[in-house]
């Protein structure tokens, strides 16, 4: 079952304008000159070393597609990969390794702390970022830089989409409660979830939601019989949850016994995605639906999108490829398109390029939103549950819902403030 909820510019200017000296990160090659060479930053070793594979994946068969098609401006595309280690001092030194090597364009923060470092860090060695993986709001706001561009979904605009889901999809479920980090960021996500749930479920359930106080977690917690207790006591029966990794199948394995998931009919999980289904099979919980960066069964009218599932299929024999294998593949040929239209790779011309393009992506035709260089896509909703047999779980439903009013207001600079 699938659910839909329902400038172009041309940048002029010579190649060789704006060149500066040999070794300088922003400079212009002159064209024909070698290979256009972009950064890609990843998690190749660390805690979060598992995303990595399918990112470096989607990033090699765009680099090979865009060079059979004839690569860019008569030359050949490189990508250039290095470890990032999830770490934001290491993703610093890596990205300054690749600018003392003359490259300007980078493809990478895979998770916040590293996105942050390193889009911090683009102005001043004039060059540019187009993030896979970070959700934060941050990035598009308070932390706002013309150099950096997101290639996903924001925590705000997934929190909305997936409210708006719970409506049309339960609109009888209207005991909802979550389960999020105690920081910022889970504070945050749970105000644009309920604002969401506030919003959605009177407009499309036509009846208001009943919203328990969140319950909180510490990161790396090893024992979370107290949270799940405090759920147990509460009347929910929905639970917006934002654990991953090892928080989770740790906090599943020890609630399961305790009826949790007999109590909780419906769990809306930020991104866990495939990589909880292949953990936890047929312990998986039943109606568990978890935001993706990119779901391929949904994109099998786009041509980019289907391409790329065939080749990853053909390279990996995986014909369940998770959300990671989408961004990468995005950004690469978010960056070919801009340095196209730019007719150069200098760090301002393909920003303005970006900044005004609309171009085909493995999500159908997307663009960034000028005033904060926010995606303006779908945003990707699967549900998983348990299956008999081989691989032991399924994806039983998926939703693509139309982000472009889902954004929020663009205050670059600025926090964005949740009503």
């Amino acid at each position: 079952m699938s659910a839909t909820i329902s400038r172009r510019g041309l940048l002029a200017g010579a190649a060789g304008l704006g060149a500066a000296a040999l070794g300088a990160p922003g400079r212009v090659l002159a064209q024909g000159t070698g290979p256009i060479r972009i950064g890609v930053l990843l998690p190749l070793t660390g805690s979060q070393a598992t995303y990595a594979p399918d990112c470096q994946l989607s990033a090699q068969i765009a680099a090979d597609q865009i060079n059979a098609a004839g690569g860019l401006l008569g030359r050949k595309l490189e990508i250039v990969f290095r470890d990032d280690k999830a770490n934001p001092n290491a993703a610093i030194a890596a990205a300054k390794e690749l600018m003392g090597e003359g490259i300007n364009l980078f493809v990478g923060g895979l998770n916040t702390p590293s996105a942050l470092a390193i889009a911090g860090i683009m102005p001043d060695s004039k060059a540019a970022l187009i993030t896979i993986g970070s959700v934060a709001d941050s990035l598009t706001h308070e932390s706002f830089n013309r150099n950096f561009f997101r290639i996903t979904d924001s925590a705000y605009t997934r929190a909305q989409a997936q409210a708006r889901l719970a409506a049309e999809q339960y609109p009888d479920l209207t005991q909802w409660g979550g389960m999020l980090p105690d920081v910022e960021f889970g504070h945050a996500l749970w105000r644009s979830y309920s604002a969401g749930l506030k919003t959605f479920y009177p407009a499309l359930a036509k009846k208001p939601p009943q919203i328990s106080e969140p319950v909180l977690f510490k990161f790396g917690a090893i024992d979370f019989k107290n949270q799940i207790s405090a759920v147990m006591r509460q009347p929910v029966e929905g639970i917006y949850q934002s654990l991953t990794g090892e928080d989770f199948l740790t906090m599943i394995t020890q609630a399961r016994p305790l009826g949790f998931t007999r109590k909780i009919k419906v769990f809306m999980d930020l991104s866990g995605e495939l990589v909880f289904a292949r953990v936890l099979k047929q312990n998986l919980p039943d109606n568990f639906w978890s935001g993706t960066h990119w779901y391929y069964d949904a994109y099998m009218d786009v041509k980019a999108s289907r391409d790329l599932y065939d080749e990853y299929v053909k390279r990996t024999g995986d014909k369940m490829p998770s959300g990671y294998v989408g961004p990468a593949h995005m950004a690469l040929n978010a960056f070919a398109n801009a340095i196209k239209a730019a007719g150069q790779t200098g760090t301002d011309a393909v920003i303005g390029a970006l900044e005004a393009i609309e171009f085909e992506s493995a999500k159908g035709r997307i663009k960034f939103r000028k005033e904060d260089h926010q995606v303006v896509a779908d945003v990707n909703v699967i549900k998983l549950g348990p299956k008999d047999g081989e691989p032991g779980w399924q994806v039983s439903a998926h939703a693509k819902v139309p982000g472009a009013d889902l954004l929020g207001p663009p205050t670059p600079g600025k926090a964005l403030v949740i009503e």
